[in-house]
């Protein structure tokens, strides 16, 4: 499909020098951005679904989970020996 938008001059110029350094196309960056953007909207809906099913995650957990998630990515990484 062919669209056509208009940027600001300063994102436009950002978004081809992204393409650029990813040595790629204009077209292709802007389409895995849109298509990032579309499986984040399907997934706040399966989120929001989720909630309203089950009722929302307490606070607590979640503050946990984030406290746990800080913890393992500050930790150091094993290597995996070498046989």
């Amino acid at each position: 499909d062919r669209l056509s938008v208009t940027v600001p001059s300063e994102l436009g110029a950002a978004l081809r020098a992204l393409a650029k350094t990813r040595k790629d196309t204009v077209s292709t960056v802007v389409t895995d951005a849109i298509a990032h953007e579309i499986r984040l909207a399907a997934l706040d809906r399966a989120l929001a679904q989720a909630d309203k099913r089950f009722g929302a995650i307490p606070e607590a957990l979640v503050t946990h989970a984030e406290s746990e998630l800080k913890r393992a990515m500050a930790a150091p990484r094993r290597r995996p020996r070498r046989r």
